[in-house]
C-alpha cells in the first residue's frame, strides 16, 4: 500500500489567486540494509553474514564504474547512471574565446532506471491510500 498526502504545489500556469495541489508519495518506513540481508538469507542458502558481505561489497564497485562514466546494470532490477545538470548557453557564448563548457555544469545526479518488468510488476500490484495531508478535504 502506497500512502500519499495532498499538498500545495507551485502554480504551473503562473495564474495569481489560484491554488494548485498534487499527491505526493509518503514512505511508511525504511527497508534497511540489514533487513535486506536477513531476507536474502531467509530465502536462499546464504547466511545473513554472507548476504551482508556481498551486499556491502557492491557499493565501491558501483561507485567506481559510475565515476568511469559507465552505466551499472543489475539484471532484472534496473540500472544506475550519472547525469549532469548544466546551465543553458547560446552558440555565441560557446564560440567565445576561452569559454569552458564545464563552467556551466551545476552539479550531478545519480539516476536509477528500473527494468521494464519491475515497473510492470509494481504497476499490477500497487494500491494507494490517502493519509493526513497539509490540505484536508
Amino acid at each position: 500500500m502506497i500512502n500519499y498526502k495532498v499538498s500545495k504545489c507551485k502554480n504551473p500556469n503562473g495564474i495569481e489567486g489560484t491554488d494548485y495541489y498534487s499527491c505526493k508519495a509518503s514512505k511508511t518506513s525504511d527497508y534497511t540494509f540489514k533487513e535486506l540481508a536477513q531476507d536474502i538469507a531467509y530465502s536462499t542458502t546464504c547466511t545473513k553474514a554472507d548476504a551482508l558481505a556481498v551486499l556491502s561489497s557492491i557499493k565501491p564497485f558501483v561507485q567506481n564504474a559510475l565515476l568511469a562514466g559507465r552505466r551499472v546494470v543489475l539484471e532484472d532490477l534496473g540500472s544506475f547512471v550519472i547525469g549532469i545538470r548544466s546551465k543553458c548557453f547560446t552558440r555565441e557564448i560557446m564560440n567565445e574565446e576561452g569559454f569552458l563548457p564545464a563552467s556551466m555544469i551545476k552539479g550531478h545526479t545519480v539516476h536509477f532506471r528500473p527494468e521494464a518488468d519491475l515497473k510492470k510488476d509494481i504497476a499490477k500490484a500497487i494500491q494507494y491510500k490517502r493519509i493526513a495531508s497539509e490540505v484536508m478535504a
